[in-house]
């Protein structure tokens, strides 16, 4: 039987190395080998068989590491997503390769995923109920007729359609997402979550030109907190209001039409009058709220029941990516060590979710996916066709298959176990035996995978003592009631906030009244305290 090539390559460098051939011209021809692979494999260069893909950007021992890194959280239910994981390939790049530029690819995460049969992606959507399936073609196409009318009717500009609605978030709930789990995992992975499941109301309103105007946050409580104003993400222009649940009611939807709507969206106007898409809302439809938009020619239009998943804007593009991008941040500040979700923690979370969302872009595709701007009924009419989808199965990983991490030493006991056994292998001083060298190995992927690991515990503390500097600030803030006014913008509470440490440093610096207490009676006789002149033993 033919030796291979690899075979032949292995005998000629053999016979180089013991002196029995002296040119590497004649090895070459001898045993049927390139001359210049002989060379460079004479030089350390590997095989092709022992070298790995130029895609590679991460060594065996860091993709190992990372692996390690995501069962733990998996078992642990914090299962990490995908982007988190090019972040962490990322972080093991810079520190190991010492290079700032170098950079991880945007599908690297999925095609790790797919080399790797210990691993998988799933969904952690909980779907609770399914929204009623009132979708009828009459109904949307009514809804686009009686849009069109009203456009034409009082000469809207297609740039002065705003819509505004409610969305609510539990403060302590992050969202489902696709995370990392085990192949053998058979049950969906679950997550941890901190479950305050207090109510908080946003009203957010937005515009086909992709313009959104301040939101009003709605807290539950009677009055104004001075926590809520001292948060250094919220935007001046924001407006924060309290009630009894932290729902809306039909005051607060009147003031938000006269004290944010109006004066806000008047700048932005290109026509007289303004078309305003909302849902069908109780606070809505008051005689206060419908007189208003006739005094200042705003032009209401109320959707069918139902079809706000199809036909609002804010359903359709910004509130879905909105709850997501909170969720991701709950989860983030979980992870941390923040076991309690409070209102000054959602204030901090909502703001850069809120702009990493409200975006010109997603605004505008939102007014698209509506059918609204550009006017087209049928990019609706094709949503209300859906396909039932039969679930892929699990994949199943070939029988005697054994991991490379099972050979490697995971604990201080298996290293220690190792030793020995490398140790024992030297005594015996054999010649031509691999078990020495096949412990180094061992040893090597060992000290290299605690190095790994070892840099992703550094970013994870980084993250820990982050959020303990942000607990630190917050619990130095100042506390105290600012009112009970409906509506305060973020710049008013400031300014409340000074005014009340300008009356708590005056309490502090005025002097303590001293109470003087009479002294205790005295007998007269003897000068013992309690004594009577009657009872004195001395008398």
């Amino acid at each position: 039987m033919p030796l291979s090539k690899e075979n032949r390559m292995q005998m000629a460098i053999s016979a180089i190395q013991n002196k029995k051939i002296q040119s590497k011209r004649e090895a070459a021809s001898v045993f049927g080998v390139s001359e210049a692979t002989l060379r460079n494999r004479l030089k350390g260069m590997k095989s092709r068989s022992e070298t790995r893909a130029s895609g590679h950007k991460l060594t065996d021992f860091e993709e190992e590491a990372l692996v390690k890194q995501l069962l733990d959280a998996d078992k642990q239910g914090f299962s990490i997503q995908p982007q988190y994981l090019r972040e962490m390939a990322q972080i093991l790049l810079h520190k190991c390769t010492q290079d700032s530029t170098a950079t991880i690819g945007v599908n690297w995460a999925s095609s790790f995923i797919r080399r790797r049969p210990e691993l998988r992606t799933r969904y952690n959507r909980r779907i609770t109920y399914q929204r009623a399936k009132q979708e009828d073609p009459k109904v949307l196409n009514q809804w686009f007729e009686t849009v069109h009318a009203a456009i034409q009717e009082h000469g809207i500009h297609e740039d002065d359609i705003w819509n505004f609605d409610e969305t609510g978030f539990a403060m302590g709930l992050c969202t489902t997402s696709k995370v990392i789990t085990a192949v053998e995992r058979s049950e969906r992975p679950r997550t941890v979550i901190q479950g305050n499941r207090e109510w908080v109301t946003i009203i957010e309103c937005i515009n086909s030109k992709g313009i959104s105007i301040p939101p009003v946050v709605i807290l539950k409580g009677k009055e104004h907190q001075a926590p809520w104003y001292q948060e250094p993400n919220l935007h001046p222009a924001w407006k924060l209001t309290n009630s009894a649940n932290g729902w809306t009611t039909d005051e607060i939807g009147l003031k938000w039409l006269k004290q944010v709507f109006d004066p806000f969206s008047k700048p932005y106007s290109t026509g007289a009058k303004r078309l305003l898409i909302l849902d069908g809302h109780s606070s809505h439809q008051t005689a206060e709220f419908d007189n208003f938009c006739k005094e200042n020619a705003i032009i209401c239009l109320c959707m069918p029941p139902h079809t706000s998943h199809l036909l609002q804007p804010l359903d359709v593009g910004i509130f879905g990516p909105l709850k997501r991008a909170y969720g991701k941040l709950v989860e983030t500040m979980m992870v941390a060590g923040n076991n309690h979700i409070d209102k000054v923690d959602f204030l901090h979370l909502y703001s850069p979710a809120h702009d990493q969302v409200f975006t010109g872009k997603n605004i505008c595709n939102g007014f698209a996916g509506a059918g609204l701007k550009p006017f087209d009924k049928g990019r609706v009419l094709k949503k209300i066709t859906f396909q039932l989808r039969t679930p892929t199965p699990p994949l199943i990983e070939a029988e005697g298959s054994i991991s490379s991490a099972l050979q490697t030493p995971q604990n201080p006991r298996q290293i220690d176990r190792k030793v020995r056994s490398l140790q024992r292998s030297l005594q015996k001083k054999r010649t031509l035996s691999s078990s020495p060298i096949s412990h180094i190995q061992h040893l090597e992927q060992a000290a290299q995978m605690a190095m790994n690991m070892n840099l992703l515990l550094l970013q994870e503390n980084k993250v820990l003592r982050a959020e303990n500097e942000r607990k630190k600030k917050k619990k130095a803030r100042t506390h105290g009631s600012l009112g009970t006014d409906l509506f305060m913008s973020v710049q008013e509470g400031c300014e409340r906030i000074q005014q009340l440490d300008t009356q708590l440093n005056a309490q502090v610096d005025e002097p303590i009244p001293v109470t003087h207490q009479r002294a205790p009676p005295r007998c007269s006789c003897c000068g013992t305290v309690g004594h009577t002149i009657r009872r004195c033993p001395s008398k």
